[in-house]
């Protein structure tokens, strides 16, 4: 009797053993087959990477061109002879989207359709700051943003300098022109659900003035001083006019715009904030940069910025 149980107990453990081999064998085959395709899905989304790049490089170059070639008007850039490159024939200048491409799409805005944060327009900040923010009081944030940038330890009236930053925040304050515009989120009364609302309305670049033409509602509402119901009424002559001229907005208005003589209003600045993408439909690449298309005796253009996302 002992034998057989013994043969039995044998067998009983090499089925056993047979069964821990398959199943390691294929827990191995498994892993190593997602780990396969992984490694091809990283290897695909590479190659598209690098695709975007140099399609969006491309782009990039290409817009140059037909900026360089174009005509600046009140809103848009008009081109002409450049078929070849393009079926598109206009490059509006309020961050507007255009397909240069099937998967290249680009964006110009104006800066003159912006607040400047190189060249504060402090009235309309602080309409813009009470508007968007919804707060009682823009001084604040205002009288900090000036201390943030100026090249003293004053503090302003609400406003703050090194002791605060240095108690609150951990840092001094730049006491120099704002170099990122993420710095904005440091300054005192700042939120950063509120910097996310106003960055839209923002710009690094200079301004020369101010281009409702190319401006967004709630830059529009904080230079001008409107209600929304005269921003509708502008907005419906610009979708039938096409384009508000000094006459026009004292028309829509009843009052002319407060104007420096320095300043140039209702045309672009020549400064825009540019943006280039590749990949559809969701970006691959991004180009973001600043242009200045004053010539000078160096260069047709310059780009006073550059980021890659």
């Amino acid at each position: 009797m002992t034998p057989i149980k013994l043969c039995l107990d044998s067998r009983g453990s090499a089925t056993m053993l047979m069964v821990f081999m398959v199943t390691v064998i294929m827990t191995v085959g498994l892993g190593f087959n997602w780990l396969v395709k992984e490694h091809l899905q990283a290897s695909e989304n590479l190659k598209n990477k690098a695709e975007a790049i140099v399609k969006a490089r491309s782009a990039y170059d290409t817009l140059i061109y037909l900026l360089l070639r174009g005509r600046t008007m009140p809103r848009e850039v008009v081109l002409s002879g450049t078929e070849d490159l393009t079926l598109v024939s206009t490059l509006p200048l309020d961050n507007a989207p255009v397909p240069l491409s099937d998967d290249i799409t680009v964006r110009l805005q104006d800066s003159n359709g912006l607040i400047s944060l190189a060249t504060i327009n402090t009235a309309a900040m602080q309409q813009l700051l009470q508007r968007v923010l919804s707060v009682d009081s823009a001084s604040v944030p205002l009288a900090s943003l000036q201390d943030w940038t100026d090249q003293d330890d004053l503090t302003r009236l609400n406003g703050a300098e090194a002791s605060y930053y240095r108690s609150h925040r951990g840092l001094p304050p730049r006491n120099y022109a704002l170099q990122y515009m993420d710095e904005l989120g440091f300054v005192r009364g700042m939120t950063p659900e509120g910097y996310e609302r106003l960055r839209p309305c923002l710009t690094m670049l200079p301004a020369t003035g101010f281009n409702p033409n190319t401006a967004p509602d709630e830059v529009m509402m904080a230079f001008l001083d409107i209600t929304e119901e005269t921003l509708q009424s502008i907005k419906n002559f610009k979708a039938e006019h096409g384009v508000i001229t000094e006459g026009a907005l004292q028309l829509l208005t009843g009052r002319m715009m407060a104007k420096n003589r320095k300043m140039i209003y209702f045309k672009p600045s020549l400064f825009m904030d540019i943006s280039v993408s590749a990949g559809q439909p969701k970006a691959m690449y991004t180009i973001k940069a600043g242009l200045s298309l004053r010539q000078n005796n160096i260069a047709p253009y310059s780009v006073l910025y550059w980021r890659e996302e």
